[in-house]
């Protein structure tokens, strides 16, 4: 097994972590504007190590994650959710609002994107269980992105993330109870 590396934001992040995990190796990115030493040191620890991006729930969390997951070859993904990362006065989100336990939570779920897991995950199916298109979509969303721990989620990135950790649709269906049989098709005829 190799090393880790665990890639957080800002310094508070760090702080939070170091004082969690004192002998955990961790970088930070200093925000959303990556420097190119930063992404260098990454590349290069990339080589020996996994790393693991632990960012905070918002739009610049997820946008160091897309970056970073396009340029690096070992990645993993731990996700916080949003309700477990405000301040006490609601006006911040991030890593390092979260409660020990939360952290603990979120490290515990730790996903990497493969192109080799199989799933049988088609949009279809989120239509058919109304994960998508739907009233109600977002909130089932919710409850499925909490439970499998893999971020906040629109539609389209629920499908992706899905097919990157290999999720099949019985694990959604345990969650949200649904019912994985195709439906019988009575209108065709030939």
């Amino acid at each position: 097994m190799r090393p880790k590396v665990y890639v957080v934001e800002g310094k508070n992040d760090y702080a939070k972590l170091k004082q969690l995990y004192p002998n955990m190796f961790i970088l930070t990115t200093n925000g959303s504007e990556i420097l190119e030493s930063t992404l260098d040191a990454l590349i290069k620890l990339d080589e020996t190590h996994d790393i693991i991006l632990f960012l905070d729930p918002d739009y610049p969390g997820k946008r160091i994650r897309d970056h970073l997951s396009s340029k690096l070859k070992h990645v993993y993904h731990a996700f916080i959710e949003k309700e477990k990362a405000h301040s006490k006065n609601f006006k911040k989100l991030g890593v390092e609002h979260a409660s020990q336990e939360d952290i603990e939570d979120a490290l515990k779920k730790i996903y990497q994107p493969n192109d080799v897991l199989k799933t049988d995950i088609d949009p279809f199916f989120l239509y058919d269980i109304k994960l998508v298109g739907h009233k109600d979509s977002k909130s089932l969303r919710d409850k499925l992105s909490k439970e499998l721990h893999i971020g906040h989620v629109n539609g389209k990135t629920l499908y992706q993330r899905l097919k990157a950790f290999g999720i099949l649709k019985k694990d959604v269906c345990e969650v949200i109870s649904c019912n994985t049989k195709p439906k019988k098709d009575t209108d065709k005829t030939f």
